[in-house]
């Protein structure tokens, strides 16, 4: 099988489309207790183009974003239009 470059996409995505052409992505450390789902692919091992026999291991490291949506507000309120940073009660002068 030639392997394709998985760098760049979705870890569950590469994983789908490795196993759709017959190999299987697995992480740095095979006994992880974290399977290779989340987070995006960063590098690959063997490199994209190379060969390796029908079901063979494609080794892959993902990159963790946080940890999903989270939350995006602002900590405090930003100051009013037209007003000075030093105006602001609390802020240091």
């Amino acid at each position: 099988m030639v392997i394709p470059n998985f760098c760049g996409k979705q870890a569950l995505n590469a994983w789908l489309a490795g196993h759709d052409i017959g190999v299987l992505l697995q992480g740095p450390d095979p006994d992880s207790p974290q399977p290779v789902m989340n987070g995006i692919v960063v590098a690959q091992e063997p490199p994209p183009g190379s060969r390796v026999k029908r079901w063979g291991t494609v080794t892959v490291w993902v990159r963790h974003d946080g940890g999903g949506s989270g939350v995006r507000e602002p900590r405090r309120p930003a100051p009013p239009f037209g007003a000075l940073r030093t105006e602001l009660p609390g802020e240091p002068a």
